[in-house]
């Protein structure tokens, strides 16, 4: 039942893209009537930012555990994402990921790495006069910086981007299985024994200047937990993590800036304005829509009763429009002041550890674009229509088609 009896199941489905990709007015609608309620699927949904970032915060009664997995299905920890690990285990993983991603330098070196990335990708576009600004530069940045961060070999990205590809649109991360076999190793075996041969070669071969897989092992990880499965584990999730979601995180702010020429106008003529652009854009757009938690002691949350074991869908897109905490929240704006965090990289005990790299390399990334392109000097392509991935949890472009007018 939902607050003072005002909706029975709210009709939408958090799996049908056609509704996801689509559902700002009906979630404004949400936010009015019943900000939390069930919904099909036997979920509930948290429409409103209040709601959200409470159950974001407390781990406990809303726990991760099997994140957008079936109910009641078990994967092997080398198989999960850090996302939807649980105590006693997420902890020491987590610190792991943490050295890997925010160690001492690695963020400050990802900055000029990102920087000089985004320079050769640009004058290939330029040099060509036309190009994907998606696969061809948003990409490709987010692919070669992990690449660079894990240890690959930069003649591999192509291929790691592939399989990244791959993994993100298979059954895998929902069912742990594809029509191949069961995790990683078996649907994938290419990539696993690609990883696995990098990790035993550091292992052997230890690199004094710190790889990310010398900072996993020396990150205090309890001494046996640290086999080659969890440190694949680990450098998976930065993978997958650091380029999906990145990309379309670029790719939105991307989109907005050519479809809206004073917008470029803006940015190109104050530089301070970036990083307020990237935030807004993260804010009205964000890579992932929602997040998955299991309710895990019967609770009431806004009015409605939530059972112990019922799924809960926290809509992260919704909350991050929520009108009561953003004044003309569907605006894009940049003069607001001190407005409070999104939730797009999540909150609480989970909150992205890639979130201060993710964000470097959208700064390296908009502010290259604009050095190199005053307004009017790039435009989408003619006849390009922008298309989103039909994907239901996710929100990014498939293509970015420019013409270069001049550089």
């Amino acid at each position: 039942m939902s607050r003072e009896g005002e909706m029975a199941e709210l009709d939408f489905d958090v799996f049908d893209a056609s509704q996801t990709q689509r559902m700002w007015d009906l979630m404004r609608e949400f936010r009015r009537r019943a900000p939390v309620a069930p919904i099909k699927g036997g979920f509930v949904y948290v429409s409103r930012y209040r709601e959200a970032r409470a159950v974001l915060r407390d781990a406990q009664k809303f726990s991760n555990a099997g994140g957008m997995r079936p109910t009641g299905l078990v994967v092997p920890v080398h198989d999960s994402s850090i996302g939807e690990l649980v105590p006693p285990v997420h902890g020491p993983v987590r610190k792991a990921a943490l050295a890997a991603a925010q160690g001492t330098g690695v963020v400050t070196s990802a900055r000029a790495f990102s920087r000089e990335t985004c320079e050769t990708l640009l004058d290939a576009i330029v040099a060509r006069g036309s190009g994907d600004l998606l696969a061809e530069y948003s990409l490709a940045l987010t692919t070669r910086t992990i690449a660079w961060l894990i240890g690959v070999p930069m003649e591999d990205c192509d291929q790691l981007a592939e399989w990244g590809e791959e993994i993100m649109t298979s059954t895998l991360t929902v069912t742990n299985r594809t029509e191949r076999g069961v995790g990683y190793a078996e649907s994938f075996p290419e990539f696993t024994n690609y990883l696995e041969e990098l990790i035993e070669d550091r292992i052997r071969n230890e690199d004094p200047s710190g790889s990310v897989v010398t900072r996993i092992l020396h990150s205090g990880l309890e001494e046996g937990k640290l086999t080659t499965p969890m440190i694949r584990m680990i450098l998976l999730n930065l993978l997958l993590g650091g380029t999906g979601t990145t990309r379309d995180f670029i790719g939105n702010l991307l989109a907005e800036i050519l479809r809206r020429p004073e917008l470029h106008e803006e940015l190109h003529a104050d530089r301070a304005l970036v990083p307020a652009a990237l935030e807004e854009s993260l804010r009205l757009s964000p890579p992932v829509l929602y997040l998955i938690r299991t309710c895990t002691e019967s609770t009431q949350l806004a009015g409605c009763e939530i059972g112990s074991g019922q799924r809960v869908v926290v809509g992260v897109a919704s909350a991050n429009r929520d009108e009561e905490v953003y004044e003309d929240a569907d605006q894009f704006r940049l003069d607001r002041v001190d407005p409070p965090a999104h939730l797009s990289f999540g909150f609480g005990p989970h909150l992205c550890v890639g979130s201060p790299l993710a964000r470097v390399e959208g700064e390296e990334a908009i502010n290259t674009f604009l050095d190199r392109f005053a307004p009017g000097q790039v435009r989408l392509a003619p006849g390009f229509e922008l298309e989103m991935m039909p994907l239901p949890y996710m929100l990014g472009p498939v293509r970015l088609d420019v013409e270069i007018v001049g550089s």
